[in-house]
């Protein structure tokens, strides 16, 4: 308990020295700038708060941005949510089992906090989506859609960081897993020190990811800022991914994210980046 109130007393501390983020920034975004989530997740709140919807007959026609579909696609895919219909998904382990690499505090707060504040603001968003839908309000629909994104996001990331993680977990994969990463990287080494480096070196928060690139029967390491989903950003099926988000390690390793990075190896659930990579092949005809 001492812990948890030491972090959340750190937590409070940077959130004072924070000045704010604009609604340009989040619609841009540029969160990265952000040194917590917490403060990006009541940013957000406001920001779908603040979204007038038109009333019939006053709003303008035209044309949705596809990428507000796709988000809830892509979450139904992941949980079998439908629109609107989110809520947190319990882990397969308890909050100490992934000790001495995860501590306990961390994964609390993480899930129960973290998590569900991205499940409440996207709960909002789509309350406000579906009021602009009967009203016709196209403008008001593509304006949530960078609180779709970045909510639905951190929804669906968190989402299979649960499940890519597990205690006595780790090591070396085996299996088709392994024979793609040896073919796209040369060897299971090469493809640890191209994720890392690339989950080290993601400008301010996101996300390390290894994905799959159905065109090229690929498997590829990405990064995305934010909440960003891998498959809006870059078109790859995610497979494994890694929180870098200074609140998923800061508690245990300070500033030290190339040292969360390295105990995060330990605790790898390499079944299932196995099953999403057998899953994501067979539906691409491979």
């Amino acid at each position: 308990m001492e812990d948890k109130e030491l972090y959340i007393a750190a937590l409070e501390k940077k959130l004072a020295e924070l000045s704010g983020i604009e609604v340009d920034q989040i619609k841009k975004n540029q969160l990265a700038n952000a040194s917590s989530e917490a403060r990006a997740i009541r940013e957000m709140a406001e920001y779908v708060e603040g979204i007038q919807v038109k009333q019939a007959g006053q709003a303008i026609a035209g044309k949705v941005n596809p990428q507000v579909a796709a988000m809830f696609a892509h979450i139904k895919a992941e949980l079998g949510e439908e629109r609107g219909a989110h809520a947190l998904p319990p882990l397969q382990y308890d909050y100490g089992a992934l000790e001495p690499h995860i501590c306990t505090t961390i994964m609390q707060i993480h899930h129960t906090k973290h998590h569900q504040g991205y499940i409440n603001n996207l709960k909002a968003a789509v309350e406000k989506l579906v009021e602009a839908e009967k009203a016709n309000d196209t403008a008001t629909i593509n304006n949530l859609l960078p609180a779709i994104k970045f909510n639905g996001g951190g929804h669906l990331n968190h989402t299979i960081f649960w499940t890519n993680m597990a205690p006595n977990a780790g090591g070396e994969p085996s299996g088709p897993i392994a024979e793609a990463i040896k073919k796209d990287f040369g060897s299971f080494q090469s493809f640890k020190e191209k994720f890392s480096g690339a989950s080290v070196g993601v400008k301010g928060s996101g996300w390390g990811w290894l994905g799959y690139c159905s065109k090229n029967d690929k498997v590829v390491v990405a990064t995305c800022q934010n909440q960003d989903p891998l498959q809006l950003t870059h078109g790859l099926v995610p497979l494994l991914g890694l929180d870098v988000w200074e609140h998923a390690y800061y508690l245990q390793y300070k500033n030290l994210r190339a040292d969360y990075v390295k105990a995060f190896f330990n605790v790898i659930n390499w079944a299932n980046v196995n099953d999403r990579y057998e899953a994501a092949r067979k539906a691409a005809g491979h």
